[in-house]
């Protein structure tokens, strides 16, 4: 990542995206009941298999977005793990009242990360191929 300028909002938009997987990855590790019963009241089979890889997948995406280290290949492996997940989890087309409100709630917002993270994997992408300013 050569362009300087860029480098704070990068540093910013890695932070703030890191947290929500960092929040997300140790409610997993410290309420592993919730979103166990919870995926298999979804019939998702292989629950604990499933649980686990989305746990270490969480936590390590965000230890990497913090670090800096590979910040564009962490971002879209993070968009592969939430894009199922998504469709999975927050299926509000089967749900009616206040539950579907807040599926599609958790739904769009899971939208808005993703998009989050497809923008800094760009952004990042292109601010590599930028020269450094000389000024």
């Amino acid at each position: 990542m050569k362009n300087s300028a860029v480098q704070p909002f990068i540093l910013v938009a890695r932070i703030l995206i890191g947290i929500t997987f960092l929040v997300a990855g140790m409610h997993k590790v410290l309420f592993w009941d919730g979103p166990a019963m919870w995926m298999a009241s979804k019939g998702l089979p292989f629950v604990p298999l499933l649980l686990g890889a989305a746990m270490v997948t969480e936590l390590l995406g965000a230890i990497l977005l913090f670090a800096g280290f590979k910040v564009k290949q962490t971002a879209l492996a993070l968009v592969l793990l939430l894009l199922p997940m998504t469709l999975m989890m927050h299926t509000f087309w089967n749900m009616e009242g206040m539950m579907q409100q807040t599926a599609v709630m958790d739904f769009i917002q899971n939208l808005a990360i993703m998009g989050g993270l497809v923008a800094l994997a760009a952004v990042v992408h292109l601010s590599a191929k930028q020269p450094t300013s000389t000024k």
